[in-house]
């Protein structure tokens, strides 16, 4: 991917994504269409929820296109790449002097956006935790997820669900804001957008009832963006507990992707 022109890539790894769905990754595709349909809502079509869903595996690869590509890119061009909305609540956020705590999802291009942040001169650290073998680390995550015992609870798309509350724990007990940020692949041209969401405050200390409150502020953009962009969620496992949501019906004019 990294010898060959950026469109051509692009094409090659949509073209590819639909027989790789069906050989390697159908467990992952019934899930993330049971998120999208939440997300969309109980009165949506079905068969916008299948759509959106093979979008969204679509734009993961070209996602890792990017990703492969990254490395290769100078500064100017990382920076060139990406128009921002709300550079503003950047700037607010630094004024306030204690650093900055940056929270997004699993949506657009996050690899992209800590480099390109970096690249306007700013340090960047990423907390990330990952358990290793690979084995182990996935067994404990659907141990987490089952559980429905890791994060705090927050109302997401009108439901209840965990999410992890590191950025808030991490914000409170130093005093520095939240900021809440997406970079998403821009829809209807080229490069990337990049959304900027006002500072969250909180009052000081990690209890547990401020540490929820903020990481639902957070939750609560992301939602926006999420509906501005749900062809670039990436949420590819369970994201509610239980199963009370059923499995969407499909449009007879669509082909499965529940198998």
């Amino acid at each position: 991917m990294r010898f060959i022109p950026v469109r051509l890539a692009y094409n090659l790894v949509g073209w590819a994504t639909p027989l790789a769905l069906r050989v390697f990754a159908r467990g992952y595709v019934a899930r993330a269409t049971r998120n999208m349909q939440q997300v969309l809502g109980p009165n949506s079509d079905p068969g916008e929820a299948t759509r959106l869903t093979r979008a969204a595996f679509a734009n993961y690869a070209r996602y890792m296109v990017d990703l492969v590509r990254m490395p290769l890119m100078n500064q100017r061009e990382l920076r060139d790449s990406i128009r921002i909305d709300g550079w503003e609540h950047v700037e607010a956020a630094f004024n306030i002097g204690k650093g900055v705590v940056f929270a997004t999802g699993h949506i657009g291009n996050w690899d992209l956006a800590g480099a390109a942040f970096a690249a306007s001169g700013r340090p960047v650290s990423a907390l990330v935790e990952t358990l290793q073998p690979a084995r182990w680390n996935a067994r404990v995550q659907r141990t987490r997820v089952a559980a429905a015992s890791e994060g705090v609870p927050v109302t997401f798309f009108g439901r209840t669900t965990r999410v992890p509350g590191g950025a808030a724990t991490l914000a409170l007990r130093t005093g520095s804001p939240v900021v809440p940020a997406a970079l998403v692949r821009n829809p209807h041209g080229t490069g990337y957008l990049a959304h900027i969401g006002p500072p969250i405050v909180g009052a000081g200390g990690d209890a547990a009832a401020e540490v929820q409150q903020v990481m639902q502020r957070i939750m609560s953009w992301l939602e926006g963006i999420i509906r501005a962009y749900p062809d670039q969620w990436f949420m590819f496992r369970q994201m509610w507990p239980g199963s009370e949501l059923p499995r969407p019906a499909l449009s007879p004019r669509v082909p499965s992707l529940d198998y």
